[in-house]
């Protein structure tokens, strides 16, 4: 049974947006202002609708594989929703707000992001939640119905979604005068390294180019999970790693190991497939702030 040849319940479909964005049955209730036995209730009856378990009853709750997919169906059900009411109600005063949850990396927050705050101010309908996830990870935000868009590396196009390529950042192998000064006799495979956390591959990826023998790193690691502290960390002569251009600005006695050693990330806007004024409007801003930034340069 697919959902296009279902009539489901909007009432129902809301709820499951709820339960999935507040992670519990309990918190679903308070924002919707009813008791967690009709929020259950709902669920249930969505549930056996469809014929399917929607969600894993965890701590926060997550969406099966189908929930994923009605999920997202909700979630786009809702915003071009909320976008005829203000389309066909334009000259009247609006109580509800259209909602967008997008995706995007920590190094984006972090460097080139700014213009887009400002032109979200700009903007009183929208109500906006920014998800921060690792660039590698953004596109299962996608593709699980969290988000509507996000900020990601990958050009592979979701199913359901457009691609627009942003650019790109440039990411420079650096150290702290001090580090290099301790460090100037060894391998760089045998210094100590700063990763964001175990899925940063950006490290690895650089040594990997440098280092024929393919060695892994044998110097002492640190994870720093912060954009910001990742900097901190390394101007602290932690180790070398891989920063942003754009961050280096800001950390200038910060040396490039050698001005050969960078790594050029791409950056798309994905988001879905659908006739949204709000989508394409939030994706024309990225785009704008990304070239007042130089990404554009790098594509």
């Amino acid at each position: 049974m697919s959902v296009s040849n279902v009539n489901l319940d909007l009432e129902h479909l809301d709820t499951l947006l709820a339960v999935v964005d507040a992670g519990s049955f309990d918190d679903a209730s308070i924002d919707l202002g009813v008791t967690p036995s009709a929020i259950s209730q709902r669920i249930k009856a969505l549930e056996s609708r469809l014929g399917s378990i929607l969600l894993v009853r965890s701590r926060p709750v997550k969406p099966t594989e189908k929930g994923a997919r009605v999920l997202r169906y909700a979630r786009q059900i809702s915003l071009l929703g909320t976008e005829f009411s203000h389309e066909l109600m334009r000259d009247e005063v609006l109580q509800g707000k259209i909602t967008l949850s997008i995706g995007v990396n920590s190094d984006s927050l972090a460097t080139w992001f700014s213009p887009v705050f400002t032109e979200l101010t700009r903007w009183p309908q929208l109500s906006c939640e920014i998800l921060r996830t690792d660039e590698n990870l953004t596109m299962e935000l996608l593709r699980t119905g969290r988000v509507s868009g996000v900020v990601t590396n990958s050009p592979e196009v979701a199913q359901g979604c457009s691609v627009q390529r942003l650019g790109a950042m440039r990411y420079r192998a650096v150290a702290a005068p001090n580090f290099l000064s301790a460090w100037a006799a060894q391998d760089l495979s045998q210094m100590p390294i700063v990763l964001f956390d175990r899925a940063d591959p950006l490290q690895h990826q650089m040594l990997e180019r440098i280092d024929s023998s393919k060695n892994r790193p044998t110097g002492t690691i640190y994870y720093v999970p912060d954009s910001s502290q990742f900097v901190q960390a390394i101007r602290a002569g932690m180790g070398w790693g891989m920063v942003p251009e754009q961050q280096l600005c800001s950390a200038p006695e910060l040396k490039a190991l050698d001005d050969s050693w960078f790594i050029d990330v791409p950056l798309y806007w994905q988001r879905w497939s659908v006739d949204s004024p709000a989508l394409d409007r939030l994706g024309s801003i990225l785009l704008k702030s990304a070239e007042q930034n130089g990404l554009d340069l790098l594509i």
